[in-house]
């Protein structure tokens, strides 16, 4: 054999070898862990917006046959792992110096083996994803957006799990009780955690298409987009599907409330017997929703706390949302005149003419500081304050909170059932929502492409998920969310009022 003949086996020996070595990474379903890194997803459902219905999306994901939801997971094949989210710019377990230095607190994952019968009769590894930190504009905006722009989202950018070709993923297990485990833990030690949890936390994350938004308002109720439609998905195109009836509610902080109370007390408008901080339908004081109109707009003559308490040199904090949110959307509608439906053709979205003017951040002065928070949390603390007064729209399931109050709006009590009585509860938080006598509630819907091409939420497996969500999501016998009016609920459920065509600019109405 000459020189050259025996260098060229030579190197084909060696190059078996070399193959034969690596053999293709194995699905290892042995612990969360090894199922989390070594298999890869056959699909990735990605539910994105508004946190409103969040307790409902989450109970039907990760339900199984004896609560009465379907599910999503299949847990005789894999135990349903819960994914932490560690590194997206929303992800719940670090503090990211692209959000302020805050933890996002707003991505929720699940990975398990689909229910097969989502799945064309086969269960396959799948992730859920679920970014509750979005707010309904960025969530729509994601679905709609064109796809060399859909990376402008920055809510688009959620975690990932499985490999990477043939190289396992890095993700460790985690515990309630403990940090998340870092590569100096020990093997017993992350042995012993791995048995007693399936929280499994990655730093993995991808720009990823949401399949279905949830929104507090419909698309073109919103305040803004992010500029990523052209290209797109037209409103028109989109899959816009009513859910429920949802409350909103004034919030504001306790001194605010007490400040208000002795005011109104003095002035006759509640009785005498109301002592400071008595939280019942007779003490709780009330302003106008002209009122609250005139301290959001530009137009409105009320711009500090003496607008509410005649003399009044406290410091007033407007906690309102940014442009991106649907209770700000709710917020506009109901207080300044927001017209819906006025589409402008080249942005495909609502150009909001004939809208008073609102007040932006930019607009504080020193007797009035505005907020315009990401999310419900953000307004939450400003509403926790306790110093000077805050004030805020802000989503009535919130009314269970003690560190803040809810006020009456025009007299009538958003909480507190209408006998005078004190009862208060999860109940009594729809009490005058379902009958109409609470006006400041607005429809929820579902969002999604109505047919196939470049965007892969109409073709199957997702279109079977979608169908599955927008059932469970409207279904009062599978949650019971607080200040939600179900259209097929039971009768301590189901809404008696709507909004005209399902348009939210237009009055209440009887069903």
């Amino acid at each position: 054999m000459k020189l050259n003949q025996i260098a060229i086996a030579s190197l084909v020996l060696v190059a078996g070898s070399s193959f034969a070595a690596t053999a293709p990474l194995q699905c290892d379903k042995t612990s969360p862990e090894k199922f989390v890194n070594t298999c890869k997803p056959a699909a990735t459902f990605f539910v994105a917006g508004s946190s409103a219905l969040g307790g409902a999306i989450s109970k039907v994901i990760t339900a199984s046959a004896t609560t009465g939801a379907k599910g999503y997971f299949d847990t005789s094949v894999v135990p349903l792992v819960s994914i932490v989210d560690i590194g997206s710019k929303n992800g719940v377990s670090v503090a990211n110096p692209t959000n302020a230095g805050k933890a996002g607190n707003g991505v929720s994952a699940w990975y398990g083996m689909s229910r097969a019968e989502l799945t064309g009769g086969t269960s396959v590894p799948v992730l859920v994803v679920y970014n509750s930190y979005m707010g309904s504009a960025a969530g729509v905006s994601n679905v709609m957006a064109a796809p060399k722009l859909l990376a402008n989202v920055p809510e688009a950018d959620v975690v990932t799990v499985g490999p990477t070709g043939n190289v396992a993923n890095t993700c460790t297990v985690v515990s309630a009780n403990l940090p998340i485990l870092g590569t100096t833990m020990t093997t017993d030690t992350k042995t012993f955690i791995a048995a007693a949890s399936t929280k499994v936390a990655c730093s993995s994350h991808a720009i990823t298409r949401a399949d279905i938004a949830i929104s507090d308002v419909d698309a073109n109720e919103l305040v803004g987009m992010y500029d990523v439609l052209k290209g797109g998905v037209k409103l028109s195109a989109l899959e816009r599907t009513p859910l429920a009836m949802q409350g909103f509610a004034i919030g504001v902080n306790n001194v605010f409330y007490n400040a208000l109370q002795a005011a109104q007390v003095t002035s006759g408008a509640l009785p005498a017997t109301c002592t400071a901080g008595t939280y019942t339908e007779a003490c709780q004081p009330s302003i106008t929703r002209a009122q609250y109109a005139s301290l959001v707009t530009k137009e409105g003559s009320i711009k500090t706390a003496a607008g509410f308490i005649p003399g009044s040199t406290e410091v007033l904090t407007l906690a309102r949302r940014d442009q991106l949110s649907g209770t700000q959307a709710t917020s506009n509608i109901y207080f300044a005149s927001d017209v819906c439906n006025i589409l402008d053709a080249k942005s495909k979205v609502n150009t909001h003419g004939g809208a008073l003017t609102l007040l932006r951040a930019a607009d504080s002065t020193p007797n009035l500081v505005i907020n315009e928070n990401v999310q419900t949390g953000d307004v939450e603390t400003d509403l926790k304050k306790t110093t000077g007064y805050s004030i805020g729209v802000i989503a009535l399931s919130k009314g269970n909170s003690t560190s803040y109050k809810f006020v009456k709006l025009d007299g009538v009590s958003p909480n507190f059932a209408k006998n005078g009585t004190t009862f208060y509860g999860e109940t009594a938080l729809r009490n005058n929502m379902i009958d109409g006598s609470w006006g400041l509630q607005m429809t929820a819907y579902a969002m999604y492409p109505k047919a196939a091409g470049t965007y892969d939420a109409a073709k199957a497996p997702k279109a079977n998920m979608i169908k599955q969500m927008v059932a469970d999501l409207s279904d009062s016998t599978l949650h019971d969310l607080s200040a939600i009016g179900y259209f097929n609920g039971t009768t301590a459920k189901k809404s008696a009022v709507q909004r005209l065509n399902g348009n939210n600019c237009s009055p209440l109405i009887n069903k």
